[in-house]
């Protein structure tokens, strides 16, 4: 049985109301009032904020806050937040000393849970504004450092005035819990990045991006899985040199493809290795730096396999992070509507973020959607507030170390 050091309640926190954050974008008023401070906002420098080593320094607006010492990522403990089926959501908060100037920054945070549960941060600034974070979580598996990416915003918040953090999660089919470790704040870039992939090596993406991209001169990253080049409807070794030879990445999906969880030990080294030694032994070593986590499903063996022997590995989720904590985990939006990548793309210029777009097939409506996506891209890398950029300039410029 887990022993328990440590544990608040949202009936015994002082409230200032409940905060109601939507399944969707935005947030209802949670009666929390964040001004009254006459105090100039400090910039600190990014790192590692808070490890969860004293709960007291968080107020409990909805479920409950544990001391976990039974479970860490960093330290001797980690926060459990809880919210029963009648609760439906756990929600914590953190106030500032003093305001904080996240203008050139963002959160990033270790986080674990038992069920499907995306938790939600948010930044509240001097008028009570906020931007929403979200990230993607496995549930199962260990405590690991989660990049957040903007998925909304309350008003207009002013980043460079903020008062205070929250982190919640909602309840599904079960009680929600989430754990928290390791809240770090991490820089962002100058000018919003933007990479564009394509997964699972179909032939797609040279029969039909490749025209569109050359029109714009962007660079793309095809990842392969090395079995399979050359099979039907799939890319051809002359095909992938000629990628190459325009400036695309060809990087590693794997020997085959196929889902790398529930596999021996030896079996998922296999297949990582054997696609980076195909890359290296084709010309390809470059990209055999960079993965794309098939059918994007991981366990903790997997992640670890990537980290030891890429620079960056992709995987899908909330698209537009600030530097990367964790390069090993590096979110990307799958196949986004037109409207979903106008958002995304909107954001990344206003925020300075990190915006992976990934396609697989274009067929279809995913095909149109591609194309106007390119050209909404381009207004925007024209007039300097994106830059679209390849894997090797995330991987030397923008990868935190922590």
């Amino acid at each position: 049985m887990k022993r328990r050091a440590y544990l608040v309640t949202a009936a015994a926190a002082t409230l200032g109301g409940c905060s109601a954050l939507t399944n969707s974008e935005s947030t209802d008023d949670d009666g929390d009032d964040p001004s009254g401070s006459s105090e100039e906002p400090v910039d600190e420098e990014p790192g590692s904020f808070d490890r969860f080593d004293d709960l007291s320094m968080w107020t409990v607006m909805e479920g409950t806050l544990e001391l976990d010492t039974e479970r860490a990522y960093v330290g001797d403990q980690s926060g459990l937040m809880s919210a029963s089926l009648s609760e439906r959501r756990a929600m914590i908060k953190r106030r500032f000393d003093q305001p904080r100037d996240l203008s050139s920054e963002f959160p990033a945070l270790a986080l674990a849970t038992d069920q499907g549960t995306d938790p939600f941060v948010q930044l509240t600034d001097t008028d009570g504004n906020r931007l929403i974070l979200q990230a993607r979580v496995e549930p199962g598996l260990p405590l690991a450092h989660h990049d957040l990416g903007v998925v909304g915003t309350d008003g207009k918040p002013d980043l460079s005035s903020v008062v205070h953090v929250k982190i919640s999660t909602w309840a599904g089919d079960s009680e929600a819990r989430v754990w928290c470790d390791d809240l770090y704040f991490v820089s962002r870039p100058d000018t919003g990045k933007v990479l564009l992939q394509f997964d699972g090596g179909t032939e797609t993406a040279y029969t039909r991006a490749r025209s569109t991209l050359s029109e714009y001169g962007f660079p793309a990253t095809a990842f392969v899985p090395t079995d399979e080049v050359g099979g039907a409807g799939t890319l051809r070794q002359d095909q992938l040199e000629t990628l190459q030879s325009e400036g695309w990445t060809i990087g590693s999906q794997g020997k085959t493809g196929s889902d790398l969880t529930g596999r021996s030990e030896s079996a998922k080294r296999d297949e990582i290795q054997g696609a980076i030694d195909w890359l290296e032994r084709n010309g390809f070593e470059d990209g055999a730096s960079y993965f794309a986590y098939p059918l994007n499903r991981y366990d903790d063996a997997v992640m670890s396999l990537v980290d030891e022997h890429h620079d960056v590995g992709f995987i899908a989720g909330h698209a537009g992070h600030a530097d990367l904590l964790n390069p090993a985990l590096a979110p990307q939006a799958a196949s986004p509507s037109l409207d979903e990548a106008r958002k995304l793309l909107d954001r990344t210029a206003r925020y300075r973020t990190i915006t992976t777009l990934s396609y697989s097939d274009l067929s279809g409506r995913t095909r149109l959607a591609f194309q106007e996506t390119m050209s909404y891209l381009n207004d925007l890398e024209s007039a300097g507030d994106i830059e679209v950029v390849g894997p090797d300039d995330i991987a030397s410029n923008h990868v935190y170390e922590a």
